[in-house]
């Protein structure tokens, strides 16, 4: 694995509110749902201490391991961690720096500093060194992600690192049905950032519908290893079908053409 900066985001300034939306509109991650809803709870505690003149100490961030495949959530709960640290008096910041390959560290200026683990391009030992000094003497909260086999193998070789990471999430991979929620939730964003801008789904398309054909149209292994990175080019592809016939409703057939056609680039890039 290597580090580099790859992308830092930055947002408005969140209240509790918008990060307990954030937190319900989580498609699965159950589990991690409950811890994150445990933050809130605390942090909500922690107001009403000082507002009856309690002296209030904020937490201390602690640093974590994500632990699942490509697409199931990784950086969607590092924004919302670093949104609720910055809430508590945690962290300094809000920002997410999100880091990958084998370049120079930069800092996340004292927000969330996400390392992705790659298993066949180690991280080189002066980004170690530094990635250790800021967990050591940093004001920036720390989280590698990664695969299981991954970070057993990174972790392992890797003591310094390992006894300073005490937390571990573990992301499950998504379920056809997880999948399509999510379809349906890329398709239906509205502005710049909608995948489908001037087009909208049949009302056909329903989420139990939609799972059916990820299910047969994306095999298991290709489900696996992406997850919800696949279904950008799924809605690109089905959008590009409905164009082509004069249309700006995406029918279930164009979407069922646009999932195997996109599930099919993707077996291609992976060779699967």
């Amino acid at each position: 694995m290597s580090v580099f900066l790859c992308e830092t985001f930055y947002e408005d300034i969140p209240t509790l509110d918008e990060v307990r939306h954030e937190i319900s509109s989580i498609v699965g991650l159950p589990e991690i749902k409950k811890q994150l809803e445990a933050i809130v709870d605390k942090i909500i505690d922690a107001e009403k201490h000082a507002a009856d003149g309690l002296r209030v100490v904020p937490p201390k961030p602690f640093h974590m391991v994500f632990v699942g495949s490509n697409g199931t959530g990784k950086s969607t709960v590092a924004r919302i961690l670093g949104k609720l640290f910055f809430l508590a008096g945690a962290l300094p910041s809000y920002t997410v720096t999100e880091m990958q390959g084998n370049q120079k560290m930069k800092d996340a200026e004292g927000g969330v500093l996400l390392v992705n683990i790659d298993d066949e391009d180690p991280i080189n030992p002066k980004t170690l060194k530094e990635i250790i000094s800021t967990v050591d003497e940093g004001d920036s909260l720390i989280i590698l992600a990664g695969t299981h086999r991954a970070l057993n193998q990174y972790m392992k070789s890797n003591n310094e690192l390992y006894r300073r990471f005490t937390v571990r999430l573990q992301f499950d991979d998504l379920t056809c049905g997880d999948l399509a929620m999510i379809l349906q939730k890329k398709a239906s964003i509205k502005g710049e950032s909608n995948l489908i801008g001037g087009f909208e789904l049949d009302a056909s398309c329903s989420s139990d519908n939609i799972a059916q054909m990820i299910d047969k149209f994306a095999p298991e292994n290709l489900r696996c290893a992406m997850n919800a990175h696949l279904l950008d080019q799924m809605l690109i592809e089905a959008k590009k079908l409905a164009d082509r016939a004069g249309e700006n409703t995406i029918s279930l057939k164009d979407l069922g053409t646009g999932i195997q056609n996109g599930a099919l680039i993707y077996k291609k890039l992976l060779n699967l």
